[in-house]
């Protein structure tokens, strides 16, 4: 059975389309500025609406950061999974997907990437997590520097297994997630700093077994670390963002 018709693309998608392609196809690197405004009308055939709505659409999807003032003007900017993210969560929220589902995901794939890298990590890149791990070690009390050194640890885990694809969707799950856990209160009582030294804990048995190119034992640490991190989202199960699992839509 045929699915629902494609909707013709509006001439705004068309030129941020072929303007996302340009800035591809001529390397520009964050910072770069594009074109004035009247060579671009002139390049693309467009009218000024037209191409100021392209605009707007490429920084809503991470392509652009529109500058104000006199100096200002659309400046690239490279897309991260947290872009991804945000519109993966909102698909995710209209379906009515459950964060244990999305933690299922994230458990499936991370193992498998980890597997991965146990078998052709660098030298350098095991020196950046043993030094990402030291400082987790050291901040544990400070959380904002404690979860961008996990942070930390895992892109560069994750980019030694040199599967960008698999690398990516795992890093826009962790996203969703992290906005999930965002939204949830701490449990009354919970210590929160022993949850902190067990991560930390299962982070060193990780790194342990891909020093030693140890794929199973790798890979092993890998689920139970993922299977402890998404503690928090579990405390209220059935819920993404305000949304509960399963619940009937207003019709």
């Amino acid at each position: 059975m045929p699915g629902p018709a494609r909707r013709a693309m509006k001439q705004s998608e068309i030129v941020a389309r072929q303007l996302s392609r340009q800035i591809i196809a001529d390397g520009l690197a964050e910072g770069a500025r594009l074109p004035p405004e009247k060579t671009m009308i002139e390049e693309y055939r467009v009218g000024r609406s037209t191409l100021r709505e392209a605009l707007r659409l490429l920084e809503s999807r991470g392509v652009l950061t529109i500058k104000t003032g006199r100096e200002g003007g659309p400046v690239v900017r490279h897309p991260r999974p947290s872009d991804l993210g945000e519109s993966m969560d909102l698909v995710l929220r209209f379906n009515r997907v459950a964060p244990e589902q999305i933690s299922a995901a994230e458990r499936a794939l991370f193992p498998r990437l980890v597997r991965i890298a146990a078998g052709q990590v660098t030298t350098v890149e095991l020196a950046a997590m043993r030094e990402c791990l030291d400082r987790m070690d050291l901040y544990v009390e400070q959380i904002p520097v404690f979860e961008e050194e996990c942070r930390r640890f895992h892109a560069i885990l994750l980019g030694s297994a040199q599967n960008p694809v698999l690398a990516m969707l795992l890093s826009t799950l962790n996203s969703v997630l992290d906005g999930v856990r965002a939204d949830r209160a701490p449990t009354g009582g919970r210590d929160l700093r022993a949850d902190r030294v067990e991560v930390t804990r299962l982070h060193h048995r990780l790194y342990d077994a891909v020093e030693r190119g140890d794929a199973d034992a790798a890979a092993a640490a890998a689920d139970e670390l993922v299977a402890v991190v998404p503690a928090r989202v579990r405390d209220r199960p059935g819920e993404l963002r305000g949304h509960r699992a399963g619940a009937r839509r207003a019709d």
